[in-house]
């Protein structure tokens, strides 16, 4: 009778632990990166299920994560391209999800991190955001 080899065992026992641990809306907390002062965002336009914003931020990455948080719930995400066409900014339009509106008078967080939640769960229940700013919702 062959013996097994114990790390094919434990490969396989930790590769099954990782399918069942995955989720497709998973549950983090969003770690608050550096405040980005309001002059630097702009919301140009608003409404209960899409706010745009410009962003005079720059990024060494040409493509982020971007979300707006209610709490640690994420109410609208994505990527989005961070190249500053114009050389100052750049903008993003973000919509809520299904089912999903942003309430009038409502504080909510702008997130802007590296990875999708879905692949920071992977490895942790923690999301940085490289920056964040916080606003509070009004129809534009």
């Amino acid at each position: 009778m062959k013996r097994q080899n114990p790390w094919l065992i434990l490969f396989l026992v930790a590769i099954l632990a990782s399918c069942f641990s995955y989720k497709k809306n998973p549950r983090l907390h969003f770690y608050r990166g550096p405040n980005v002062p309001s002059e630097y965002i702009t919301i140009v336009r608003a409404t209960t299920q899409e706010i745009e914003f410009v962003l005079r931020i720059k990024f060494a990455e040409k493509k982020l994560y971007h979300l707006i948080l209610d709490g640690d719930d994420p109410v609208a995400e994505g990527w989005h391209s961070t190249i500053r066409a114009d050389g100052i900014s750049y903008s993003v339009v973000m919509k809520a999800k299904p089912g999903r509106q942003f309430d009038p008078g409502k504080t909510y967080r702008l997130c802007i991190g590296e990875q999708s939640p879905e692949y920071v769960q992977l490895e942790s229940n923690n999301y940085q955001c490289l920056a964040e700013y916080v606003f509070v919702f009004e129809e534009k």
